[in-house]
Formats: C-alpha cells, structure tokens, sequence
C-alpha cells in the first residue's frame, strides 16, 4: 500500500462505513424482472458493524443461512475489526464463509496487493470477493486495476470461486471488462424483483431480520446457482453436518411460508428416507399453490435431503421438500392514500410479485409519478423492507406495487 493511499485512508476512516452503505444503497436504475429462487436461505455479509458472533448466535445460524460472507479489511490498511473473531467462531461450529475486500486501490500494483493481503488474511475461506464499488483508482485503468486483483487472488485461490461485488451502474462504468473474467457477478440492486442482468448472487436488502444475530443485515439470495457452487466440493445444502446416520434427524420451527408454483411435489406421512417408518404420498403441493403454510418442524434424512411438516388452516398435511415452498406472504385490508414518488423504479402488477399467483404487469410506475392513489389491501412478503399495495386510481384498479416506489400523502 503507497504512503499516500494510507494517509488518505486514515482521514477518510471515519467516514468509510457510511460511504459504503450510501453507495450499496445507489441500485436505482437497474433493470428488474421476476426469476424463481431456487432456495429459501438467504446469505448474510457482515463485518464489524454487526459485532462480533456469540457461540450461541453461531449455533442458531448454522440453521439460518447456508454460509456467510465476512469483510476482512477495507483496503489493505485497515483491518476488519471483528474478523478474526468471527472466522474463529464460524470455524469452531463448522459454518462455511467466504470473504471479500472493500477495494480501495490506486492503480494495478495496488489492487494485486490488496488482493494477497486479503488471502494471507482469510486462506481458509471458500471463496472470494473484491468488493469494488468506491472509484479510488488514480493511475491506469479501472479495468486493468481491477483484473490485477483478479490475476493475483488466482495465483493463491486455486479452484475456488472469485467474484467481483458491485451495483450495475458502477460495474458498467469502471469494470465492464474486468468482470468477464471473474468467476461471477454478485450484484447488489435493493429492489423488490430481481435484477435481468446475469449474476451468480443478488443481493436485495440492507435490511433482512437475522433471528440468530437480532439484528437486521444485509442478505442476498441466488436463483441460478446452487450452494455448492460457492463452496465447491463436499458442501450440503443448508450447513448441517453430514453426519452418515440412517436416522432422521428432526429439529423444531416455527416458521411461514407458502408454497410455490409448478413444482409438482409429493407430500408424505413421515419423511421420505426413515428407516423407522414407511412414507407414502398423501397428497401433492400443486393443490397447495400460493397458499400460506405453518411449519413447526424440519427433518434432514441421511441423504441429507431437508423436509417440512406443513400444516394449513389448523390442520396438518405432512412432509414436503423444503424446496416446494417460499417466502411466506400475508394479506390485510386497509384504506388509505398513498403518492408514488417522482421516479418509482417498481411497477403495478395484478399480483404481488412472488406470490406464486401468474404475474403479470398492469402499468408502468412512471405513468403514475407524483399521482395520489387509493389503497384496499396491503401485503406482507416476509424479508423485505416495504410492503406491497394494491392500488386504484380515480376509482380504477391499478394493481399492486412495492412500498419502495410510494410516499405517505
């Protein structure tokens, strides 16, 4: 790191956590449609403004995320202060993690060292990311600055994944080269539906409730991925140890969700893979489609396939693949006014968008800028920040919009 580099960091200290969010939090004009996820947990990215993890925070979280992403430095100068205090713990409950840099480098020679400095710091990690969202690059290209990074994580990282973390506008400008060459995108758009432009994790919040940590974090979530793709060989899919019993091994929740569309799953008696007792099919999840669901309990059989007992209305139904249902979804009646702000970057749908109902879209947020309109119904969709209104017009319905894109009157 150059003399000057670390001068200007150390002035700008201060200021570095605010910047950062501020500039996540920029995702305003970024395309957007609706994509199936294919699983349920999101991903938390911490560092040291969520605190350092307590062993009985990292027990709850080994059944809330299927890994974690932790920041190691900012720079090469400046040290997480609460990494080595994390990674030891996730180390000790065997939760899988991997690890970026927000990058703050100058030009090539600069971006190489930040990037060794990050593995020396993190070599047991199972993947890496350089976080590159703060145009600090003085001399060269961004796009060269940004494949150095690259060129020297690669020197130590051998098979596992490298990813380059940005908001579109920003990756447009500074990395549309550089990021061809990195394993995958991870791509931060704060919005309610997910962004068109290919990536491998999107993340969607700054403001996702963690019961594990009780606090709200930033999450993310992949629809074209699967876990082991980030963790590479001998992962599972929620972050439970394989442990080679025949038994089931069954754990208590108390969770909501409803259950999605075309997956045609079976529903069992008893969990499917129990050497105990046989497991028939009762019933199938396209009878179920959109429908909220009570869930108190979750089975991991010895093939480490996950099932939830779902019940509906007060009554039980059996055991279904985890991968059958989604974020849960709740309605209320309401009657109030609400504006839709200068420039909504949502749009009006004739169903909340994934709800699991067929989806389409009724008009454009924009027609509608600055226009007060009249709202019926509000729905809940757990793990976002705002909820969704259905909304009229001089007495027409428009349809449903996120809470992001509206006002109070």
């Amino acid at each position: 790191m150059k003399l000057k580099h670390l001068f200007l960091s150390l002035l700008t200290l201060v200021l570095f956590f605010g910047i950062s969010e501020n500039v996540k939090a920029n995702n305003t004009n970024l395309s957007s449609s609706n994509q199936a996820i294919t699983y349920d947990y999101p991903v938390y990215d911490i560092s040291e403004w969520q605190g350092k993890i307590t062993d009985a925070q990292a027990q709850k979280l080994k059944t809330e995320v299927p890994f974690l992403i932790l920041r190691v430095q900012y720079g090469s100068s400046y040290a997480d202060k609460t990494f080595q205090a994390n990674k030891a713990m996730l180390e000790k409950y065997d939760i899988p993690y991997g690890v970026y840099s927000f990058s703050q480098y100058e030009d090539a020679d600069d971006a190489a060292d930040e990037a060794k400095t990050l593995y020396q710091k993190a070599p047991n990690a199972r993947f890496y990311v350089n976080d590159y969202e703060d145009q600090t690059v003085t001399s060269g290209s961004t796009d060269d600055a940004t494949l150095s990074w690259l060129k020297e994580m690669r020197k130590y990282s051998g098979n596992k994944k490298v990813l380059l973390y940005s908001y579109q506008n920003f990756m447009l400008k500074y990395a549309s080269k550089a990021i061809s060459s990195y394993d995958g995108y991870w791509l931060a758009a704060y919005q309610s539906t997910e962004p068109t432009r290919e990536h491998v994790l999107w993340q969607y919040t700054s403001s996702e409730y963690s019961a594990a940590l009780n606090k709200k974090v930033d999450a993310s979530i992949s629809s074209s991925k699967p876990i082991s793709w980030f963790l590479g060989s001998g992962s599972n899919n929620n972050n439970e140890n394989n442990t080679n019993t025949q038994e089931v091994q069954f754990k208590n929740v108390n969770l909501k969700k409803i259950i999605k569309a075309n997956t045609n799953s079976n529903i069992y008696d008893n969990v499917p893979g129990d050497t105990e007792n046989s497991s028939d099919i009762v019933d199938n999840s396209n009878n179920y489609v959109a429908k909220n669901m009570k869930i108190d309990q979750q089975a991991t059989n010895s093939k480490n396939e996950k099932y939830y007992h779902i019940s509906y209305k007060g009554k039980s139904i059996g055991w279904i693949s985890t991968s059958a249902v989604t974020r849960a979804v709740t309605y209320k009646k309401t009657k109030q006014k609400v504006r839709v702000n200068a420039y909504p970057t949502s749009n009006f749908y004739n169903h909340v968008p994934g709800s699991q109902l067929a989806t389409k879209k009724k008009a454009n947020g924009k027609t509608y800028a600055n226009r007060v309109l009249t709202v019926n119904k509000v729905a809940t969709k757990d793990g976002y920040k705002h909820q969704y209104f259905n909304c009229y017009y001089r007495g027409k319905l428009v349809g449903w919009i996120y809470g992001g894109s509206l006002v109070n009157k």
